[in-house]
């Protein structure tokens, strides 16, 4: 064999051979490179996590849910909290930042103080919306653990999931409430709104789904936050974070892929 052996690493594990293992998906290579590259030097996650994050996403990719996306954040992972922050999707715009110290939970995300922390997405769905806009739209909150609170918002309390059963959990609604009152209940499981029309939405408590009557409004010119809506601060534990369009047939499988790799970790 010599001494020329091409030493590849996969899952963790480091094999002397002469197997050539697949190179990571293109779009999963230019997260670790933005990491790597002067100015940012971030912790990358290990061997094993990346080769399950690149499946993660080329199974995004295969059921049609990457290319409905404008922003996606992975935080459960076991590199810096800092490479945490990388919007996979386009990861040279809307990196998120972590305001007041969120805690950083290796392999479980970001969870809120209760206080002032949160993490500002950095993307104004408003002004930045290509897959997300008015009538047609979806917010994922991926849980890691529960606690109390908001799990999302913005500056004017717009926008806003949080724990609880409510009229004011609202997607592109403005004001407007929603009948009945959207359900998130206190299952350690996925949370998110989807617009499919200018009066319908379906919440999903992981892939239960509910239909709701509201109707939409012209979005707040705001950037979206993740952990707190308005004044009201959180203590649940995110996960991963994402909006885009509408994914209602994509829902399942969304979630599916999502729970390989958490529960994976």
């Amino acid at each position: 064999m010599g001494t020329d052996i091409n030493f590849k690493k996969h899952l963790g594990r480091t094999y002397g051979t002469y197997i050539s293992l697949p190179a990571f998906d293109p779009d999963y290579q230019a997260i670790l490179n933005k990491a790597a590259s002067p100015g940012f030097g971030y912790t990358l996650p290990s061997a094993s996590v990346q080769a399950k994050q690149n499946a993660l996403l080329v199974s995004m990719k295969a059921d049609g849910v990457w290319a409905k996306l404008d922003v996606f954040y992975v935080f459960a992972q076991d590199g810096s909290a800092e490479f945490a922050t990388l919007n996979w999707k386009n990861p040279a715009a809307n990196q998120a930042a972590l305001v007041n110290s969120p805690t950083f939970v290796s392999n479980g995300g970001f969870a809120g103080t209760g206080t002032n922390s949160y993490i500002d997405t950095n993307f104004n769905p408003a002004t930045q919306g290509v897959q997300y806009t008015q009538n047609n739209a979806s917010r994922y909150f991926f849980t890691h653990a529960i606690g109390t609170g908001r799990f999302d918002g913005n500056t004017s309390g717009t926008n806003s999931m949080f724990l609880g059963v409510s009229a004011s959990q609202r997607i592109n609604a403005g004001s407007n409430t929603a009948t009945p009152p959207i359900d998130f209940t206190s299952a350690v499981n996925t949370k998110s709104l989807h617009r499919t029309s200018s009066t319908a939405v379906t919440a999903y408590n992981s892939t239960t789904a509910q239909t709701i009557v509201q109707i939409s409004a012209a979005m707040t010119s705001a950037t979206q936050w993740i952990l707190r809506s308005s004044t009201n601060s959180s203590t649940n534990t995110c996960a991963a974070y994402a909006m885009g369009a509408s994914m209602i047939s994509e829902h399942t499988n969304f979630i599916n892929t999502w729970n390989t790799y958490k529960s994976s970790l």
